[in-house]
């Protein structure tokens, strides 16, 4: 059950990690827009809890490597104590192209009765979803 885990929180981590930077220009061929109303979608789905959703859209690569309880567990973890949802914050996009993979990354900051979650929703040049973190503000 560990092994099943670790992955996919290893995964999230590391897109945890590379989308520290701000403002960084997006892959050849992502337009903004794009990847901020999709990085909506998903960021609806798991205001909603629908992980299947959420898992359903990952690519096929990254989702063989979790688990729809994977993501249930990550998202539980990440909202508790953070009350009802209230309303969508401030959103930005940005991109990684110096990384073995491009991406575009949509940070979507989401107001809570108690604390603010910050998401961030990864997707490959083909607007793919490859990954997403979540941590409160």
């Amino acid at each position: 059950m560990r092994r099943k885990l670790f992955w996919p929180a290893a995964v999230l981590l590391c897109l945890f990690l590379l989308a520290g930077c701000k403002g960084k220009p997006l892959p050849d061929g992502m337009e903004e827009d794009a990847v901020l109303s999709a990085g909506r979608e998903v960021v609806e789905l798991l205001v909603a809890g629908d992980c299947q959703s959420v898992y359903d859209r990952l690519r096929p690569d990254v989702r063989d490597s979790t688990t729809v309880e994977a993501i249930s567990q990550l998202l539980t973890e990440a909202l508790d104590g953070a009350g009802d949802y209230r309303e969508e914050g401030n959103t930005m996009v940005t991109g990684i192209t110096d990384a073995s993979e491009p991406q575009g990354i949509a940070v979507i900051y989401c107001k809570y009765s108690k604390k603010n979650i910050r998401f961030r929703i990864a997707f490959d040049p083909d607007m793919e979803l490859i990954g997403f973190a979540m941590a409160k503000k």
